[in-house]
């Protein structure tokens, strides 16, 4: 039997992790979260990491396993999602995948070097990742193809798409892509736009109730570290640095949530083979069942 792989992706604050957990229940089975910052056991709060009741009613693979000190990228990633789903696929036939780091996701399952190999092709599809992702999903593609951070400006966007360009162009075309022994399927959650602004507005007011601006400052002294160049800790290190009022933090970490939001959902749209679902978890279903019942049929 073809083992099969859900992948329920989305913007932050959509309610993937619920939804996800509920779709894993149903075939009992476990989740792999694809979520660049929730892997940093540093970093809880801030990402939205599912709580412990949560992490309980289904078992998640690749949450708070790395230190914010450790290299990660999304070739790193990769490798552990294939260790991993070489495991699950042993105990069972479908296993989810949920998270909104789209780069991930696609390095995971379709391979990092899946990129043009013309230049000018490349440059375009680096630039979209450049504004769906930022410059953090650039400086992973840089790494993951052997880019040295002693050579170039990673904080420097021209320069770090130049030497992708050439690290790229030098890759041999039978290297491009990936073949997995696995079906996937690909669904994205949205929203109308006001209600998920107002479930991040509401999601940020709850972070700092549970202790968000402490969590900050126990990771103040590494704010140069890449995996600290996260939407939030970087409002609040303005703050702490006293260049802005913890008033104006808070309404730049709802605003730079808000926009994170915007392009994921572009990143998700423009891929071309995810399906866009409602966060109806029950419809999901039946979806799913209908689907397979007209593959057998």
């Amino acid at each position: 039997m073809t083992k099969h792989l859900i992948v329920i992706a989305g913007p932050t604050a959509v309610g993937k992790t619920r939804f996800a957990i509920e779709v894993a229940k149903h075939f009992n089975t476990e989740i792999i979260s694809c979520d660049s910052r929730q892997l940093y056991n540093e970093l809880n709060i801030g990402v939205a990491r599912p709580t412990e009741q949560e992490l309980s009613e289904v078992k998640h693979h690749l949450i708070a396993t790395h230190s914010i000190h450790d290299h990660y990228d999304a070739g790193s990633y990769a490798r552990d999602v294939d260790a991993k789903l070489a495991e699950l696929f042993e105990e069972h036939d479908t296993v989810i995948m949920t998270g909104g780091t789209g780069l991930y996701i696609r390095a995971a399952i379709q391979g990092l070097t899946n990129l043009p190999a013309q230049n000018e092709q490349l440059r375009q599809q680096l630039s979209f990742i450049l504004n769906a992702e930022g410059i953090t999903a650039l400086q992973d593609i840089a790494e993951g193809s052997g880019v040295s951070r002693e050579k170039v400006d990673f904080d420097n966007p021209q320069r770090l798409m130049r030497a992708i360009e050439i690290a790229q162009g030098e890759a041999p075309e039978e290297q491009l892509g990936k073949q997995t022994d696995y079906d996937a399927s690909y669904y994205f959650i949205d929203r109308n736009r006001n209600e998920l602004y107002d479930r991040i507005n509401v999601r940020v007011d709850e972070m700092l109730k549970e202790g968000f601006e402490n969590e900050a400052r126990s990771v103040y002294t590494y704010k140069g570290l890449n995996a600290l160049n996260t939407v939030g800790y970087k409002d609040f290190f303005n703050y702490f640095d006293g260049e802005a009022t913890r008033e104006y933090a808070i309404q730049k970490m709802k605003q730079h949530t808000r926009n994170y939001a915007k392009r994921q959902l572009t990143w998700f749209r423009n891929q071309g083979h995810y399906e866009q679902i409602t966060p109806d978890v029950e419809l999901f279903i039946k979806i799913l069942e209908l689907k397979e019942f007209r593959k057998q049929s």
